[in-house]
Formats: C-alpha cells, structure tokens, sequence
C-alpha cells in the first residue's frame, strides 16, 4: 500500500470543500474518470463523512462560556457536513463530559445534543463510540436513547457496520469499547467509571472475528483511549496497545481514530502499517506535544473529515473557523 501526504497549515480556507462539493477532494482529482467535463462519473462518488470525539460540554445552558469551544466547533459542524454532503457522523467518545449522563430522558440530551447539533445537513446518523466520561455516567442511558432516535446510533458498547461505494466498493467501520480495558479504571476502588464486569476478552475475541471474516476493501477502526498520542496529558495507550493493536496489523486495518486528548493528531510508528488519527478537539483544546511517531499535533478545535473513494481515503483536519489545518491520503 502507498501513502503519502500533505499539509496545509496557517490561515488556508478550506478550499477543499467547495470541490467535495461535486463529490471529489482536490487531492483525489487526478483518480477521477469518466463523467462530463468538470463531474465526476457515478462510480467515482465517494463516501464522505464526519469524525469528533471529546465534543459533549454545557451545550446551549454554557452561559458562562467555561468552555465555547462546543458552540464553534458545532456551528463549522455543521456548515462542513453540508459542504461535503456529509453521509453520517462518527464520534470517538466522551460524548456527555463530566460525569456522562444520568437517563435517556435527562435535559442534557436536549441541551448538549439536539440543540446544539440541530441543523439539517447533521439530521444524519450519528455512530456513537463511549468514552471514560461516558462511563462516568450511565451507558446503558445512551444505549436507550439510541432505540427511539432518529440519528443516535449505538447498537451496544462495541459494533461494526459496513458502507457500499457506488462502485460496489466496501468498508467496514468497527467501533470498539476502549474503558473497561484501562487498567486505572479497573483498579480504582470506587469504581467511578463503572468498568467492573465488563468482559474485555470478548470484546477482543469478537474483533478478531469482525475482522478476519471481513472482505471490505477499506477497514476503520474508532475508540476513544489512542493507541498512540504525543500529548504530555494523557498520551499512549499501552491496554490498546497488547489488545488491539496486534489484531489491526494482522488483519490490515487501514486508519484508526480515537479522541481522549484535546487535541487534533496524526501518528505513524515506523513498525506500523496503519495510520493513527486523533480528533479530540470537539470542544476544549490541551497542550500538544510531539514524539518519533508524530506526523502532525496541534492544540486546536475541530474534527476530522473523511472522504473515500475505491483507491484513495483523505483524512482532513478542521479548525472551528472552517480553515483546513491538515489533509492526509491514503492509496491502495
């Protein structure tokens, strides 16, 4: 497999937008055939989506603007997932911060979601991955809420799904439960997140089994602890690491995309074959840090937005002013 990459850093637009538009990133162009002048053919459509993770604050109740990171990033959100016509939302956890969600009825559900993420161009599903502050609340809340709405999407604490390019092109999208593994967690006597119990032996066996039985062209992979990260507040994983890590390289994965640190990152070990994205910078921003795996990190609000074609996925970083701060393709 080749990769390369590219970067746009400073105060670029995000120009790249415009030309989704018409169903192709300006790095992907010269991969298009066939169709009219200036269009590309129906096959050459891609499949274009929204990753975040960390994004669940105050909501529209932030009166006191602890952290507005939420509203910016919600508001160029939105304008984004209309630019690229937007198929769905992938999120990465920590979707309710603090101490999660109480219940499915709880006014958070209303103020930190469907208020916040209200226009139409994001009445699309949402797949919705848990995160440590999730689990400081109430799962199985989530869970509930996700069997009565129209765009939550959250079939159990992991799942998989897969999405059908035009041109018969498939990609398996695997979300996993990253929390119950975290070692601190499972020591702490309180228990304050809630992992007691939760099997993580299964969790792993079923991943090997989604993987190894999966045909699917492109394979994503999303959980909120990263694998890697360069950040000084939390950084790598090591549970994700001797878990998951092993069965991604054995069964190909193409991109991970985790969230946990606020920040937005891109990491590639030299032993690895796969490309490592966070997206934490859905509502508050930490210090970025850097290290030998380090491809890109910045202390920045955004997310992540995704575009794949039968040959080629570019992964783009935007900032809450709509400016592209980051692009990266991957090539079959």
């Amino acid at each position: 497999m080749k990769r390369d990459r590219s970067q746009s850093l400073g105060m670029l637009r995000f120009i790249t937008l415009m030309l989704f538009m018409v169903g192709v990133s300006p790095l992907l162009r010269s991969q298009v055939v066939g169709g009219k002048a200036g269009q590309p053919s129906a096959a050459s459509q891609p499949l274009n989506f929204l990753v975040i993770s960390d994004w669940g604050r105050d909501g529209i109740n932030d009166k006191e603007k602890k952290t507005p990171g939420q509203l910016k990033v919600a508001k160029q959100f939105a304008a984004t997932a209309k630019e690229i016509r937007a198929s769905f939302v992938v999120t990465c956890g920590d979707n309710f911060h603090g101490k999660g969600v109480p219940g499915p009825k709880d006014p958070l559900w209303s103020e930190n979601f469907e208020k916040v993420y209200s226009q139409e161009a994001l009445m699309i599903p949402w797949y919705i991955t848990l995160g440590n502050h999730d689990y400081e609340g109430s799962v199985e809340a989530e869970l509930e809420y996700a069997r009565t709405s129209g765009r939550w999407t959250q079939p159990g604490r992991y799942y998989a799904f897969t999405k059908e390019l035009p041109d018969s092109t498939t990609a398996l999208f695997l979300v996993l439960d990253s929390s119950p593994l975290v070692q601190q967690y499972i020591d702490d006597t309180h228990d304050q997140h809630h992992v007691k119990g939760q099997d993580t032996a299964a969790q792993a066996r079923w991943c090997e089994r989604t993987l190894g039985a999966s045909k699917a062209t492109w394979k994503f992979v999303f959980f909120h602890h990263p694998a890697y990260s360069a950040s000084s507040t939390h950084g790598d994983t090591a549970e994700i690491q001797s878990t998951f890590v092993p069965l991604f390289e054995k069964y190909h994965v193409d991109a991970c995309f985790s969230g946990h640190d606020h920040d937005l990152q891109h990491s590639h070990p030299d032993h690895s074959t796969i490309e490592y994205f966070g997206v934490g910078g859905g509502s508050d921003t930490r210090p970025a840090g850097q290290a030998a795996f380090t491809r890109f990190s910045r202390a920045s609000l955004g997310f992540g937005a995704v575009s794949v074609l039968p040959h080629a996925a570019t992964v783009s970083y935007i900032n809450e002013k709509g400016e592209q701060i980051y692009s990266y393709t991957l090539r079959k």
